[in-house]
């Protein structure tokens, strides 16, 4: 069966509702202004975050610029004034492409790049014209500053009926730890990948009035389930938040709702909530714990108590969402969730509508931040400015800062941002708003 229970339930319920999800026309645009995507670096709590590296002087070709940044991400580790780091010690990128037919140009030097075990998770989109002029590849980078033998990675070697294998030199889930027993899940971008054949899955009955929407909610719904499914392999307690990329001029707005649906249902706690009598398991997929390699091949159970409630101190609020809009995806596919996993005793969700938009902020027990802010798209462009440098005031100065991303399309007004930029055609936030931007901020207090 291609859907367990909990995630047919909502491709049904999702399906019932369809004429609520609309699909108007997108607004105009924010502003004649123009986010700068500048190189950046926070290392901070064992985190090195090394943002928007691009080499548009190597060349015009995508092969030549990935080589220039494989050159400049060497030379950054190898300058650490503590100890010199490798590229074995990175556990996730963001690769941004002008177009997804540099795809494999790109994937071929970037493999150089890493020969041990666990190769970081990755999630990789095109961007189209909203990159910088002349950029036709930009990596953005999270180093692990710990002890490589406490890191766990999960990489999927060969077809399986579980889970989609990997398509590139990633890992699927890469695990660190940060405090006490507290540990962070970087997770690769998961596509609607069949795991069986590789293949994009499609509806094979769908409705004529609702064609896209046959498809597109399958795909939603199986691309998070890969999420999921990986997130529980991992022992994931709770996810910090999550980014649905979409693709593709129409219905962008009804894209944004259903995949705002799907993740709220799949985070709500029901009354009712039992579990699947057949456990899933998994047959193919191999564990290695840092640079030990050591190996755990055997068939193992996989348990899904995500979200875990046990584990929470609040009530109400669902974990942060952002749906981005992009160029293109792998594979044409027309959705990518990915996710950050976070394995903890306890924690706290809190929301609050501010002046400068709906803030979401999760808390653990051994004082991990994770702060999202959504930008509402009805702020006037000096309202917008404000606002900006407001966020910037508050957070910047954070002790222990170690992640500032913003997501936003490239009309903006703000000449830079301290951390990574992810260049995009609209944002969409709770409940699929449209939003100005998406920033997401993470530290240890």
């Amino acid at each position: 069966m291609l859907l367990d229970d909990a995630f047919a339930r909502v491709l049904e319920d999702v399906r019932s509702i369809s004429g609520s999800y609309g699909g108007e026309a997108l607004a105009g645009s924010i502003s004649a202004g123009r986010i700068e995507c500048e190189p950046r670096q926070l290392k901070n709590s064992g985190i090195w975050h090394i943002c928007n590296i691009t080499a548009p002087e190597a060349g015009t070709e995508a092969a030549e610029q990935m080589k220039g940044i494989a050159r400049k991400i060497r030379t950054i580790l190898q300058s650490s004034t503590d100890v010199p780091r490798s590229t074995g010690d990175i556990v996730f990128t963001t690769v941004l492409l002008r177009s997804m037919a540099d795809f494999a140009s790109m994937n071929n030097t970037y493999v150089s790049l890493f020969k041990k075990p666990n190769p970081p998770a990755r999630a990789t989109v095109a961007c189209g014209d909203e990159l910088p002029e002349g950029v036709n590849v930009m990596v953005s980078f999270i180093v692990d500053l710990g002890d490589r033998d406490t890191r766990q990675g999960l990489h999927v070697q060969s077809r399986s009926y579980w889970a989609p294998a990997n398509i590139g030199p990633y890992s699927q889930a890469m695990s660190i730890p940060l405090r006490g027993a507290e540990r962070i899940v970087y997770i690769a971008g998961q596509i609607p990948l069949e795991p069986a054949s590789m293949q994009m899955v499609c509806d094979r009955a769908p409705t004529e009035e609702q064609s896209w929407l046959s498809d597109y909610t399958l795909r939603a719904v199986l691309s998070l389930q890969h999420m999921w499914r990986i997130g529980a392999a991992m022992q994931v307690d709770w996810w910090l938040g999550a980014v649905a990329f979409m693709t593709g001029a129409e219905n962008i707005a009804a894209k944004a709702r259903v995949a705002w649906h799907i993740w709220e249902t799949m985070n709500s706690q029901h009354n009712d909530e039992s579990v699947d009598e057949e456990e899933s398991t998994f047959d193919v997929w191999d564990i290695k714990y840092g640079g030990r390699a050591q190996e755990q091949t055997t068939k193992a159970t996989v348990s899904a108590p995500i979200p875990n409630f046990e584990v929470l101190r609040s009530s109400g609020v669902i974990p942060p969402f952002l749906a981005v809009q992009v160029e293109e995806l792998p594979r044409a596919s027309d959705i990518e969730w990915q996710g950050l996993g976070y394995r903890c005793g306890k924690l706290e969700l809190n929301a609050e509508e501010t002046d400068q938009g709906r803030t979401i902020k999760t808390v653990t027990e051994q004082k991990g931040a994770y702060t999202t802010i959504e930008i509402d798209m009805e702020k006037s462009e000096c309202d917008l400015k404000s606002s900006l440098q407001q966020i910037l005031a508050a957070h910047t100065v954070t002790p222990g800062l170690t992640h500032a991303v913003i997501y936003t399309t490239k009309a903006f007004p703000l000449d830079t941002w301290p951390g990574e930029v992810i260049p995009c055609k609209s944002v969409w936030g709770h409940k699929g708003r449209r939003l100005a931007a998406g920033i997401i901020f993470q530290s240890l207090e």
